[in-house]
């Protein structure tokens, strides 16, 4: 019995997300908007925002991340959030990122329950799983058409989003993406999206139309949440495209 323990703890120890909680941010600055953010050198005039390991429900208001920070005399370029960076902030209400950062991490704003905004730069590339869920507060989200890749559950249970704009770069829409963002009204769904993972949709309430642009309808990974009841739009040049597909043929898909 020692033995898997032994064996079981190890595994832990060796597991990437336990080996970030453990690790220690390099340094620390206070940024343009008063707050006090953590930071990982992790290349060469390169860091990414690091996870606030204490006390994260004190970390609150409106935070500007900087384009670049300075210690011991070096300036370094601020390209990420690394996962879990902001997670449980419960008090931080918006978030504007600069132009120097590509990605997101997973979780990386997990259950910031009173974010309201959130402000993409045109550079970002990839966001890591569940990186908004449960982002209750939050309610517009706009998208940067740099936005190639995302994880899944990245907006689960974002309840009070009303209008996700999506980017025109992202080739899939992920399994959950959306699930339980029951006030949204309606989705514009770009051209590039080619397939959506299951349970994307699920758990609208408010939804009243669904918006297609691209000539291919998607490939559904699952059954869609979608009720019949919902109408299904198309431009004109598309409308046979989905007329004769076994899966959108079945919805009242309307041209447009």
């Amino acid at each position: 019995m020692k033995k898997i323990v032994i064996i079981l703890l190890l595994v832990v120890l060796a597991s990437p997300a336990f080996a970030q909680t453990e690790q220690k941010a390099d340094f620390s600055a206070v940024c343009s908007t008063g707050q006090v953010l953590h930071y990982k050198i992790i290349d060469y005039g390169e860091v990414n925002v690091w996870y606030n390991n204490q006390n994260p429900e004190l970390l609150g208001g409106y935070i500007k991340v900087p384009r670049t920070v300075k210690y011991n005399d070096q300036n370094y370029v601020v390209t990420g959030i690394a996962d879990e960076a902001f997670a449980h902030c419960i008090r931080i209400q918006g978030v504007e990122l600069p132009t120097t950062m590509f990605f997101i991490g997973e979780r990386a704003f997990y259950r910031c329950t009173d974010l309201r905004v959130i402000l993409m730069p045109k550079t970002l590339t990839y966001i890591g799983s569940s990186a908004f869920e449960g982002c209750s507060s939050l309610i517009d989200v706009v998208m940067p058409n740099s936005l190639s890749e995302m994880g899944e559950y990245v907006f689960k249970d974002c309840v009070n989003v009303r209008h996700f704009v999506i980017s025109h770069a992202l080739p899939a829409i992920p399994e959950g993406t959306f699930m339980n963002c029951s006030s949204v009204t309606d989705y514009l769904i770009p051209a590039s999206v080619a397939t959506i993972g299951c349970h994307a949709f699920d758990g609208y309430e408010k939804l009243q139309s669904v918006t297609f642009f691209g000539p291919v309808p998607p490939e559904p990974e699952c059954p869609l949440a979608f009720g019949r009841e919902i109408p299904i739009y198309v431009t004109g040049q598309n409308f046979p495209a989905y007329k004769a597909s076994y899966i959108w043929g079945q919805y009242a898909i309307q041209s447009m």
